[in-house]
């Protein structure tokens, strides 16, 4: 009986640690350019924060929604602290300006 105590709370603990996976919001690099939202895959109607993590060079970001029509824009400097983005919906696009990398996360 004891055996089988000691089997069960094994398997019982082997289990547990299986179920628990960590959830981390995957952080994307972005260089300049143009991007569509859905081409980023990013989550529709969530926050994302943004940050500048080159150490020289300032990055300016422009959120634009499907009419065109600007919705934010932001001057991010170097080694910046992160900033909350609007949420961003269905055919939105982002532009990246600066030779600097921005992390979308």
């Amino acid at each position: 009986m004891k055996k089988f105590i000691y089997a069960l709370l094994f398997f019982f603990f082997i289990s547990s640690n299986i179920i628990i996976s960590p959830c981390m919001a995957e952080s994307k690099i972005l260089k300049r350019g143009f991007y569509k939202v859905e081409d980023l895959n990013l989550s529709l109607d969530a926050t994302h924060t943004v940050q500048n993590n080159s150490f020289n060079e300032r990055i300016y970001i422009f959120i634009l929604d499907s009419t065109e029509t600007p919705v934010q824009a932001i001057r991010i400097w170097p080694q910046s602290q992160k900033f909350n983005l609007f949420p961003l919906k269905a055919g939105y696009k982002i532009i990246i300006t600066g030779d600097g990398e921005l992390i979308i996360s």
